[in-house]
């Protein structure tokens, strides 16, 4: 039956969009492992959704969606498209400390191989500052954090009745730190078929996707065979990921 195996990455504004470009290269030239689709957060300008297009065309398709800040690749050899969307997860906004307004807004494609296994990849960049230790902080980022989280559930199992996907992976920076059985739990709720890819492998305390945080994760159909943090660089304050799961 083959498998999947997924690599998730962060950029970072702040960093070159050159940075960005080395780490995607690696991504998309990498033999051990070898990945069959990537997911992104921080690419929505220009400059970084580029770089992911450019990065190796004739192998693999790119696609970042105007509304937010996350995109997905595929290989053209594994998968083609059935269709993808940008879909925005709730109403509810906040503002930066730059006096800028955020929508959550999640990047989705159904991807199909030969043999017809599709594949539901849904990808977001969740709102920040909404934990305190075990609590919410009381602020606007928690309560778009919740109302997305709820949003993303309701879309996904719409998406599932109507498409019933052989496999499906939810993708975030969800700024809530994993190695916290609560906060694991939480995310839990939305999605209560589905499994978070570090369980089974968690990476050492303190070795995290953001400094000590293990913040970035997926929350798939299946088991992964392996999950896994991958080399670090100076593209991005987080450190991307990598797992494998069979169909």
């Amino acid at each position: 039956m083959g498998t999947i195996k997924h690599a998730h990455s962060s950029s970072l504004y702040s960093e070159s969009a050159a940075s960005l470009a080395d780490q995607v290269e690696r991504g998309v030239e990498a033999e051990d492992p070898s990945a069959t689709v990537m997911t992104f957060t921080e690419v929505g300008s220009d400059s970084r959704t580029q770089v992911l297009k450019d990065a190796d065309p004739d192998e693999w398709a790119a696609w970042v969606p105007s509304q937010s800040d996350v995109g997905i690749m595929w290989r053209k050899s594994e998968f083609g498209p059935v269709w993808k969307e940008a879909h925005k997860l709730t109403d509810k906004v906040w503002t930066d400390g730059q006096g800028r307004t955020h929508e959550t807004w999640c990047a989705t494609a159904l991807l199909e191989r030969d043999d017809g296994k599709t594949l539901f990849l849904s990808v977001c960049h969740l709102p920040s500052n909404v934990q305190n230790g075990n609590s919410f902080e009381d602020n606007k980022q928690a309560a778009a954090w919740k109302s997305a989280c709820s949003g993303w559930s309701n879309y996904w199992n719409n998406k599932r009745q109507k498409d019933h996907p052989h496999m499906a992976l939810i993708v975030a920076d969800w700024n809530v730190d994993f190695f916290s059985s609560t906060w694991r739990d939480r995310v839990q709720e939305y999605f209560p078929s589905m499994f978070l890819g570090w369980k089974g492998s968690m990476p050492p305390n303190g070795q995290g996707t953001h400094g000590n945080r293990l913040i970035d994760g997926t929350m798939a159909t299946v088991k992964t065979n392996w999950c896994d943090l991958l080399k670090d660089d100076n593209s991005s304050d987080h450190r991307p990921y990598g797992e494998a799961l069979q169909w």
